[in-house]
């Protein structure tokens, strides 16, 4: 409208002129409006349509250069003939007249000015397509609003003199300053943009429903559409208890309520947060209200499972408040002490617990009262329903100051069974050191004094008793084989409590040296770093190079070690025959030998130091034919502490 001005102001200037440089002054005038009217329109199309973001500096820096451009040749015109070449002028009467040539700059002009002014109402149109109602009316007066001017200056181009002062379209656009000031305040456009509507309704996710002041249906957007009761008739104008789901609930409902709505069955099955807010007018007279349905299934799909998650697991979950008071027990309390939640809830977290146990479990919540996010972990005995003692383990975590939890989460297992069969454990591994003992001492002692008795015997009979002195010999040593073994057997199955780090090809090499290897060879492919008690597995290298070497020909005899092909540990293997594989699942009882002179308690001497570091052996074939053993063990570190980084292994002959 401030082109307008302008334009018709230069209009007048031109009308009124009685000099050829008046008449000069009203034709920059008026073309300073006719080279703005466009942008300015396109600008308020964009607006209007909510498509400004189409445009950023550039592009607009590119649409205004041509009227930039055009407005500089106009102010410069009498030194040049680029525009238009004057003939004459006439100063009236009844108005000024010029008699004036234009050139194509100023036909190419008309055509950059209507074009834009096409668009726009274009953009404009499509709104009122698009809606009904108030916004198809505002759109029909804009569009008519722009349509008499155009018409008005295409009746002047038409006559082929747009250099005349008399222009029908300046005084048209009086008309259009009406019909625009009714469409923008009429219908509150400078309240209420109708795209925005379109932007924030029809384009939210959550189905929206206005109804008026009698309960009838007068808008829904597309989201609303699909949750509608009958999708097939058209809800406007229809009885919002008719389509709308679940509408009595909200209709008894008020404004500060939030209802929860489930709509469909099985899989098909949506949660809602519904809420209704009442519309008034200016003078707060209740007009209707909005509906606004907010889909919370995946939130509630997500606390259901959680919550489930907590009621089926096997651990307590529970929250306390600042002073021990149980706020909240998980379901699983019945299942571990046999307590109904309720029954739990409210009372004193010290009240079940040992009384030996209770000065230390109240001391140590004291402490999660003065830091957020303090967290320890401690072991109580509580008594159950039927008057015992249950052993937990507790992990809690003082969340206090979060607002979703205010409190202090315990996280509490039931390890009374654990604890039973570690005390057996011990029990056991106390029976074996008697048994060691035993061995060690009742067994040994007597021994000692058969082979030094052999030893004189020896020297005293000759040669003749000699075959009998060897048999008597391989024997007594034959035992002493006996009792170290049993010795190892009975200690390889205690649990490893102590590790270190260590180099696998060191072990490796420092178990070969220990055994007599003959001519037998030793490879290391690789070696890294893994945790284990270096003792222990030492025994272990050492009876699997002796079995290798007491069951094979040494003379061409290779033993491998190296890191399993999926690196989660490691293998021994060597190139002899092997172990049938009919034998293989006993290879690892106690006395499983295929050697005469083997005590048999080698390979389950390996398995129970094996499983008491909590790994796994397997036996199988090695590529070349020979025996390969795999230990699986639950942490490695591949690469680690390697010794043997060129191309070739290396080697150690043994002998």
């Amino acid at each position: 409208m401030v082109c307008v001005a302008v334009y018709s102001l230069g209009t007048a200037v031109r009308l009124a002129s009685v000099t050829r440089s008046a008449y000069r002054l009203g034709t920059i005038i008026k073309f300073a409006g006719i080279l703005g009217i466009a942008p300015t329109q396109f600008w308020f199309g964009l607006t209007y349509t909510s498509r400004n973001s189409l445009f950023n500096r550039r592009r607009w820096a590119l649409l205004l250069a041509w009227p930039v451009g055009v407005y500089l040749l106009v102010l410069t015109a009498p030194a040049h003939d680029l525009l238009w070449t004057v003939e004459g002028f006439v100063s009236g009467p009844p108005t000024a007249a010029i008699s004036r040539v234009d050139g194509p700059l100023v036909w190419a002009t008309f055509a950059y000015v209507y074009g834009l002014i096409i668009i726009t109402y274009a953009l404009i149109a499509i709104v009122g397509i698009n809606r009904g109602g108030r916004y198809r009316t505002q759109v029909i007066l804009m569009l008519a609003g722009g349509t008499i001017p155009f018409g008005g200056t295409v009746i002047l181009l038409y006559n082929d003199n747009p250099a005349a002062a008399w222009d029908p379209g300046a005084f048209a656009f009086t008309i259009t300053g009406v019909v625009f000031a009714v469409a923008l305040f009429r219908y509150d456009f400078l309240d209420l943009v109708p795209v925005a509507r379109h932007t924030l309704v029809d384009e939210m996710a959550d189905p929206v429903f206005v109804v008026d002041h009698d309960d009838r249906v007068v808008d829904v957007n597309e989201a609303g559409l699909e949750l509608l009761t009958d999708q097939q008739v058209d809800p406007i104008g229809r009885p919002a208890a008719d389509v709308i789901p679940s509408y009595e609930r909200l209709n008894d409902g008020d404004d500060a309520n939030i209802i929860e709505i489930t709509i469909g069955e099985n899989e098909r099955r949506q949660f809602f947060d519904a809420d209704r807010t009442t519309l008034t007018d200016g003078a707060g007279t209740p007009i209707g209200s909005v509906l606004i349905y907010r889909d919370v299934t995946e939130r509630y799909t997500v606390e259901e499972r959680f919550k489930r998650l907590i009621e089926q697991s096997s651990d307590i979950v529970s929250v306390l408040d600042e002073n021990g008071t149980i706020t909240y027990i998980s379901q699983s309390a019945e299942e571990v002490l046999g307590y109904e939640p309720a029954e739990l809830t409210g009372e004193n977290v010290a009240k079940r617990v040992h009384p030996e146990d209770r000065e230390e479990i109240l001391a140590e919540l004291s402490k999660y009262t003065e830091e957020y996010g303090y967290s320890s972990t401690y072991r109580a005995r509580i008594r159950d329903s039927d008057g015992d003692w249950r052993t937990v383990e507790v992990r809690a975590r003082n969340l206090l100051d979060d607002p979703f939890v205010e409190g202090i989460v315990l996280n509490s297992r039931d390890i009374t069974e654990k604890q039973r069969q570690k005390r057996k454990l011990e029990r056991q591994n106390e029976r074996l050191d008697q048994f060691a003992g035993i061995v060690s001492h009742d067994l040994r002692n007597p021994l000692n004094v058969a082979m030094g008795r052999l030893d004189i015997l020896a020297s005293d009979i000759g040669n003749e008793h000699e075959e009998s002195i060897e048999t008597l010999q391989r024997q007594v040593d034959r035992m002493e084989d006996i009792i170290d073994d049993s010795l190892t057997l009975a200690r390889s199955g205690e649990t490893v409590t102590e590790t270190t780090g260590m180099d696998l090809e060191t072990v490796a090499r420092d178990a070969w040296k220990n055994v007599d290897t003959d001519a037998a060879t030793l490879v290391v492919t690789e070696s890294f770093q893994l945790e284990g008690n270096r003792n222990r597995l030492l025994n272990v290298f050492e009876n699997l190079f002796r079995n290798s070497v007491e069951h094979n020909e040494s003379a061409d005899l290779t033993v491998r070690v190296g890191p399993s092909s999926d690196e989660s540990g490691f293998y021994i293997e060597d190139t002899g025959v092997g172990i049938p594989a009919d034998e293989r699942e006993k290879a690892f009882e106690e006395g499983y030998s295929t050697s005469r002179s083997g005590t048999g308690f080698g390979l389950a001497i390996v398995r129970d130091i094996i499983q008491a570091h909590g790994w796994e052996i397997s036996l199988s074939d090695s590529a070349e034919g020979g025996v390969r053993f795999e230990i699986e063990c639950r942490s490695v570190n591949p690469g680690a502490g390697s010794s043997g980084t060129g191309d070739e292994p290396n080697e150690d002959e043994g002998g």
